[in-house]
């Protein structure tokens, strides 16, 4: 027969797993961001190191905890069925990162479709998700025991129903605003398919996350499945922060044809010379030259001591589409 603490802190402790699994993912997403984007402004690394520090953070609470269900106390069931600050701690802390992640976002959809209207529904859904997460966590330093969390049932909801809104929303907003800024350049539409393809991933992988979380914790309230869920899905988020931050560097190749692309942390400055007032916009830029080969001595009859035999005529291109 399954012993009850298996069938509650069994899925937590699996969750803590694969959080930490994705703990070193986000470290090595971090050494690749400051080691390829050293040149960064300084509020987005500053920015990137505010994530790492609430990750980490996150990924110690949670081993504290469960070290110490499980070796300080062990045999001992009343600490298995109570909730201490440590537990309590991870609400606040999964919702917190979760929002400034989706703040990140909501700036990139200022940037990529400059609505207002569209970024203040995602940030004040955002701010919240975060908020609810905060009740949630200081609700269960208050009522303690584990089976009496469905009392807090309304606050849970409403933070993982928020959470899971504001990412389908970033999700379909910014895959279809990329969709229309195809530009019929091929270097550059696969680009922005990837760019796309990635933006679905990510945002896909953590609303199921917060979906599942929402339907566990009101199905099965006295199971802790939700809380396995619970410890992953700051380190989604943070993941899918920096693979969209580090993915610059594998989306700027240069073909054959002389057509290259670059995606930048800022705005290029202008061909002839000014300086941009908007530097906060990721964007593509496409340069394509083309030429064409006369015979001036078809042309002319005979050779032209001024040219060589043949000369070559082109024109340049360029395109810029913010990301």
């Amino acid at each position: 027969m399954t012993s009850p603490i298996a069938i509650t802190h069994g899925p937590a402790l699996v969750g803590i797993f694969l959080a930490c699994i994705l703990y070193g993912i986000m470290l090595l997403q971090c050494f690749s961001f400051w080691t390829h984007f050293s040149k960064d402004r300084v509020w987005l690394k500053c920015y990137v190191g505010l994530l790492l520090f609430t990750d980490t953070l996150s990924t110690i609470f949670a081993m504290w905890w469960i070290y110490n269900l499980l070796v300080n106390n062990f045999e001992n069931l009343t600490a298995f069925a109570n909730a201490d600050w440590l537990l309590a701690a991870d609400p606040p802390l999964v919702g917190i990162t979760g929002t400034f992640c989706q703040l990140f976002f909501a700036w990139r959809i200022k940037v990529l479709t400059g609505k207002l209207w569209l970024t203040a529904i995602v940030v004040t859904l955002s701010i919240i998700s975060g908020l609810s997460a905060i009740g949630s966590g200081i609700a269960v330093s208050w009522v303690v025991k584990l089976a009496d969390f469905t009392k807090f049932e309304s606050i849970g909801c409403l933070w993982l129903a928020t959470t899971a809104a504001v990412d389908i929303l970033i999700t379909v907003i910014m895959s279809l605003n990329l969709n229309q800024r195809r530009t019929g350049f091929r270097a550059t539409d696969k680009m922005l398919n990837k760019i796309v393809r990635a933006t679905v991933a990510n945002g896909l992988l953590t609303t199921v996350f917060a979906i599942v979380e929402l339907s566990l914790y009101v199905g099965k309230p006295n199971t802790g499945l939700h809380i396995g869920f619970s410890f992953v899905l700051p380190k989604l988020y943070c993941n899918s922060v920096l693979s969209s931050l580090n993915a610059r560097k594998s989306t700027s190749p240069s073909s054959t044809d002389n057509t290259s692309s670059h995606i930048s942390g800022q705005r290029p400055l202008p061909a002839t010379g000014g300086h941009s007032t908007r530097n906060d916009a990721l964007v593509i830029t496409v340069n394509t030259e083309h030429h064409e080969m006369y015979d001036l001595n078809n042309y002319n009859g005979k050779g032209n001591s001024e040219w060589d035999d043949s000369a070559e005529a082109g024109s340049h291109r360029t395109k810029q589409i913010e990301v």
